[in-house]
């Protein structure tokens, strides 16, 4: 950051004795470097990183370059050169544009950090002058009080219902800012007939209504991969929606979404709320060091053997999950490399045993290591948390919900009294207007008589001697006028069975709308052959999950699949969202508790992490989702 400072610094100092520079555009050729091209030009390899910073890691073919220059001769058609300009306070992109009688986009074209970070008071930016088009080099005070007296080309426009400024700034091609810049009256909201100043357009745009589309302004920083993750779209889908984002992105540009797509985004007014986000924060100057420790069991393997590999894959648990794990991992750390940021990664097998996972600790240096994701075993994670506590090095379990009590570990799987109460927490609060009928054994008189202080309007229907419910007994209290909120609470396999049939044999008659909910989904509802997943089905069957299943065009299942040929599995998945959750955050905290303490709950393919502090261990994940049967598609109830 320093150098950065630095090298910004020199910029601004180099652009105060040089304002009446001119430039000219060159395009890379194949195989030409920065020295090559500063030695065509007669100038040094600095006096192009200074005009073009991304220079400073090569240059690519057909990328553009500002060059510095005294005199411009071109035998292009279009000659350009350029005029420097010191962006002032409250000047738009917008406005300069119009100062100079060129487009957002010429300015855009030529300076790349403005493009990508959006436009700042301070910086200097070229502005092209193009052959046969008029450009004003000097800025005097006359010509400033021309430009305000100027009679702007302008519209009035009445503002219709249902309309926002998000909506007109984006039917307008324009930015919130430089809307509010045209209509400074607007800054605190529209009103329905308002009239409003709008740039003439020879084709009126229609607004877009907000029945159907919410908006979203781009924020510096962001790229089409970081807002189609953020959005579950492709980048199709996104430019199909935005045309103008075939010219480039750019901060400032208003999106429109369509409403189904911000499901899990937070919207108020038909805008998407930013809340704080680690990749738009993160410090590309943050070299992470991780270790991923897993099982993977190489001493036990003869490597030159095929047969016998996959033949080990198959049959050892541990090492199916271990192999899974990693291939999610390295597309999070291919992820990553994308956004731009570095990470310098250690694998180390720990073989599964205790011993061995002693000796792997011992065996490396744990020096400068920044987090530990793994190993697999609880009896594991304890060993190497136990042996990195004192150096206070993060271990990251990764699959068990099983407490390890050191205060450097951090349990990325809630545990089963984490999923209750947010399931307590969603009955309690959508179920006063539904007929509620609670089913629970005589076991579960605990999580029975909670559910009955939660909701005054309960009615209590206990099972039959031998654990089933008669289907003539249960009818009377199933309304047809009302949603049938049905909670069941039991481990009995034969009665999650007997109840599941019985309510959907009522809820298929048509006349009744019945959902089947549970503050514990154990694994019996999988395992056993007589619970059908068409009864849960059709019974809109909720209850408490860590993970939401991820949906086949998920971008992240579209590149496993091509990358490795095959769906990924959940663990796989898991080893994603794991591994990614952990980088971001330490590339905008290299402290891991820092960057926990930030309090902002991550969402990945299908996890979710929000960590808060034991008051005497480590941090615990408290991301649980609510899930529901739509159809056959499992998906997070809202």
């Amino acid at each position: 950051m320093k150098k950065f400072l630095g090298f910004f610094l020199m910029v601004l100092m180099t652009s105060c004795v040089a304002t009446a520079q001119q430039y000219k555009n060159h395009k890379v050729s194949r195989g030409e470097t920065v020295e090559s091209i500063a030695e065509r030009y007669n100038i040094s390899p600095d006096d192009i990183i200074k005009l073009n910073p991304e220079a400073r890691r090569g240059v690519r073919k057909n990328s553009m370059l500002i060059i510095p220059s005294e005199s411009i001769t071109t035998t292009s058609d279009v000659a350009v050169t350029f005029t420097n300009h010191k962006v002032r306070r409250k000047e738009t992109l917008f406005g300069i544009a119009k100062k100079y009688g060129v487009t957002q986009e010429d300015i855009l074209k030529y300076n790349e950090k403005v493009a990508k970070e959006g436009l700042k008071k301070g910086d200097r930016i070229a502005i092209p002058k193009f052959k046969n088009k008029p450009v004003e080099v000097k800025e005097t005070e006359e010509s400033k009080e021309e430009e305000t007296t100027k009679e702007p080309s302008y519209e009035i426009y009445t503002v219709k219902a249902k309309e926002t400024k998000w909506g007109i700034a984006h039917s307008y091609g324009l930015t919130i800012e430089e809307l509010e810049a045209i209509n400074p009256e607007i800054k605190d909201g529209l009103q329905i007939g308002q009239e409003i100043k709008l740039p003439l357009r020879s084709e009126k745009p229609q607004v877009v209504s907000t029945e159907k589309y919410v908006f979203y302004d781009v924020k510096p920083k962001q790229t089409m991969y970081t807002l189609t993750r953020k959005f579950g779209v492709s980048q199709d889908e996104l430019i199909h929606l935005n045309p103008a984002l075939k010219d480039g992105l750019k901060a400032g540009m208003v999106l429109k979404l369509p409403v189904e797509k911000t499901e899990t985004l937070e919207v108020v007014d038909a805008v998407v709320v930013d809340k704080f986000n680690f990749i738009e924060n993160a410090n590309p100057e943050n070299v992470s060091n991780i270790v991923i420790m897993l099982p993977f069991k190489l001493n036990e393997m003869d490597i030159d053997s095929v047969s016998q590999t996959k033949n080990k894959l198959k049959k050892d648990r541990l090492l199916g999950l271990a192999t899974d794990f990693y291939t999610g991992s390295l597309m999070a750390l291919d992820s990553i490399k994308k956004l731009g940021l570095s990470v310098n990664v250690k694998i180390i097998d720990n073989g599964g045993k205790k011993d061995a996972t002693r000796n792997a600790i011992t065996a490396n240096d744990f020096t400068d290591v920044h987090a530990v994701i793994g190993p697999i075993l609880d009896t594991n994670v304890e060993i190497v948390a136990s042996e990195l506590k004192s150096d206070g090095i993060p271990v990251i379990s990764p699959l068990t919900n099983k407490k390890v009590d050191h205060r450097n570990v951090y349990q990325t799987i809630p545990d089963k009294k984490l999923l209750e109460e947010k399931m307590l927490e969603f009955l309690k609060q959508n179920g006063q207007d539904k007929n509620v009928i609670i089913i629970a054994d005589k076991t579960k008189a605990k999580i029975k008589a909670t559910l009955q202080s939660i909701l005054p309007n309960h009615k209590i229907f206990n099972p039959e001697e031998g654990n089933y419910i008669k289907p003539a007994l249960i009818l009377p209290h199933l309304k047809e006028d009302v949603e049938n909120w049905v909670i069941l609470e039991t481990d009995d396999l034969s009665l999650i069975a007997n109840v599941t049939s019985v309510l959907n044999s009522y809820a298929t008659s048509g006349k009744r709308k019945i959902v089947l909910l549970t503050t514990n989904k154990n694994s019996g509802y999988d395992k056993s052959a007589n619970i059908y997943n068409s009864h849960l089905a059709n019974l809109n069957f909720h209850y408490p999950s860590n993970r939401k299943p991820s949906s086949l065009d998920n971008q992240f299942v579209q590149k496993y699949k091509a990358q490795y040929g095959i769906s990924p599995s959940r663990t796989a998945i898991r080893g994603f969202d794991i591994t990614f959750d952990i980088l971001l955050r330490l590339a905008y905290d290299q402290n891991l508790a820092k960057s926990v303490r930030a309090g902002t709950e991550t969402n990945y393919v299908e996890s979710k992490f929000d960590y808060r502090k034991k008051l005497l261990g480590g941090f615990f994940n408290k991301g649980v989702y609510i899930v529901k049967y739509d159809g056959l598609e499992i998906k997070e109830a809202r």
